[in-house]
Parts: structure tokens; C-alpha cells; sequence
């Protein structure tokens, strides 16, 4: 278990968190609830091929419901999972497209991004939306992506600053149309909690 943990890369702000540390009084307490019930219902899901978009302004704790989720799927499960950003994975496709398709020798795995794609049972991707490259590549890349774990079933758990109407004019409507059926989406709201220390100082 905690082999599989670490190999998830979670990034050490994040590390150790979990569901219970979400705080619902400055965050969203329904949201919460669902994300809860969908890491308990793991084995469901995993048969259903259903994961999460947890959408929603920034700073309200969507990372954190997400990897947390994530991780307690992968503690209770024999599961496989990993955690990346979505600026993180457009350079590792940038970086294999430059290296003829394989990923070059300082990333750990020359297969990771196929294992990212058809193999691993949970992947968290963080950001969608908010990533710095806009081509019509990366997009396509992206798209391909939740494609290809939407076929194998795989879960994908997903955070994005966009609401479900803006996914058709972002990425078109193969990406929304794979996210409405592989996902449940999830609004989370709240304040934002990087600075709500500052505030109440």
C-alpha cells in the first residue's frame, strides 16, 4: 500500500492530506459528500468506468478532494493511480514527440505516458484549462488522452476552472461528450482557502 501511495506522485503540498482534513466551513460540504461516497464506492465505479470533474473557481480545494479521492481509492483497493497536472503531461508529450515518440532518459519510464493513457486504474489530472498551451495540438492531445482511458475504462479524475458549458467551446464536443459519460460532475464552491488565513488576519 504504501509503495503504490508513493508512486502515485503526489506533490508534497498535498502530501498527506485526505478527505477528512477538507475543511467543509470554508469549503463545500456537499461536494465533499459526493466525492466521499464516490472513493467508499470505488468497485462500483471501477466496473462502471466513472470517475470525477470537480469544477469550480480557484482556490477552493479541488486539488486537494481530488487526490485525496485518489489516494483512498488506492489505500482501500489494490489499485494503480498517479497524479499530474495538465501543464505536466503537455511536456512529456512535447518532450516525446521530440524524442520520436518515446520519452527521453530523464523521465523514470519511457513508458509512462502509455501507462498514463491504457494502464493505470486512476489518474488524476490537475488544471484542465488553465494550461499554458493552447494549440489546437495540445488539445488534440488532450482529448486523446481522456479518449483513450474512456475506452479501457480506466477512471479519470479530473479539476478544472471550467463549468461542463465551456468544454464543447474549449476542446469541442468529442471532449464533452466523453467526459458527460465517463464522469459525474461535481461543482465545488467555497472560499478560496489560500487566502483565507490571510482575511480573517
Amino acid at each position: 500500500m504504501e509503495e503504490r501511495v508513493q508512486n502515485a506522485r503526489i506533490p508534497a503540498r498535498f502530501s498527506g492530506k485526505s478527505l477528512s482534513d477538507y475543511d467543509v466551513l470554508t469549503g463545500d460540504e456537499e461536494a465533499h459528500t459526493a466525492i466521499n461516497s464516490w472513493a467508499k464506492n470505488i468497485n462500483e465505479h471501477l466496473q462502471n468506468g466513472m470517475g470525477l470533474y470537480l469544477y469550480g473557481p480557484t482556490g477552493v480545494g479541488k486539488t486537494h478532494l481530488a487526490q485525496a479521492a485518489m489516494i483512498k481509492a488506492i489505500k482501500s483497493n489494490s489499485l494503480s493511480g498517479l497524479f499530474i497536472t495538465t501543464d505536466r503531461y503537455m511536456d512529456m508529450v512535447y518532450d516525446s514527440e521530440r524524442n520520436k515518440g518515446e520519452l527521453p532518459d530523464a523521465y523514470s519510464d519511457p513508458n509512462l505516458l502509455k501507462y498514463m493513457r491504457r494502464v493505470y486504474d486512476i489518474v488524476v489530472l490537475d488544471g484542465l484549462g488553465s494550461e499554458r498551451a493552447k494549440t489546437d495540438y495540445a488539445k488534440d492531445a488532450l482529448v486523446s488522452f481522456i479518449g483513450n482511458r474512456y475506452e479501457e475504462k480506466l477512471l479519470t479524475v479530473i479539476t478544472s476552472v471550467l463549468p461542463p458549458s465551456e468544454l464543447t467551446r474549449t476542446y469541442g464536443k468529442r471532449m464533452n461528450s466523453l467526459l458527460q459519460d465517463s464522469c459525474f460532475f461535481i461543482n465545488v464552491d467555497g472560499k478560496d482557502h489560500r487566502t483565507a488565513f490571510s482575511d480573517a488576519g
